[in-house]
């Protein structure tokens, strides 16, 4: 029987709830989580655990980090894995949740729109000139852009869909109470 599987996040900015209670299932059965992977969780054979799960996002300047963990832990959350800018704790069921209180929750969406925001401006601005280009100049020249035009089609899509949620869930955390 192999100890290691992979588990596929449904993508955090639109079912990370959804990921959180797969991940406390999952270690209900024994298949904890080790670290993220490339659009998921590696998860290991164990043994089971009755835990809940959050992610916080922040990115720290040097030295800030050890002193996060630490608060985190001592608010009864102990740190599971981090990728990018994603911290991923976990805690007895029953712990106060990481986030609380509206004005945390929209601190946080705030600090996960601000990057997404600024890549999408990009994601489309090259996409509109690639557009452009494609349009005019040589057939090389045309068909260079024009393959560029297509990449940026496909990744800017899921980009403005992601900054479209985390938009609409801060939208709906400063209205109501999360």
């Amino acid at each position: 029987m192999r100890n290691k599987k992979y588990m596929m996040s449904g993508g955090l900015a639109f079912s990370e709830q959804s990921d959180l209670k797969k991940l406390r299932e999952k270690a209900a059965q024994g298949w904890n989580v080790k670290r993220f992977k490339f659009m998921g969780y590696q998860l290991e054979k164990g043994a089971p655990e009755d835990v809940i799960f959050s992610i916080d996002y922040r990115d720290f300047k040097k030295g800030e980090e050890e002193e996060y963990f630490e608060m985190f832990e001592m608010a009864g959350w102990n740190h599971v894995s981090s990728n990018a800018g994603i911290h991923l704790f976990k805690a007895l069921p029953g712990t106060k949740p990481i986030y609380s209180d509206k004005e945390s929750s929209v601190d946080n969406l705030v600090r996960q729109q601000k990057p997404l925001i600024s890549i999408s401006i990009v994601c489309v601005l090259i996409t509109i000139i690639s557009y452009v280009l494609s349009q005019m100049g040589p057939d090389l020249v045309q068909t260079v852009f024009h393959v560029l035009f297509l990449s940026f089609v496909v990744l800017t899509f899921p980009v403005l869909m992601t900054a479209g949620a985390i938009t609409f869930q801060l939208w709906r955390a400063k209205r109501v109470h999360v």
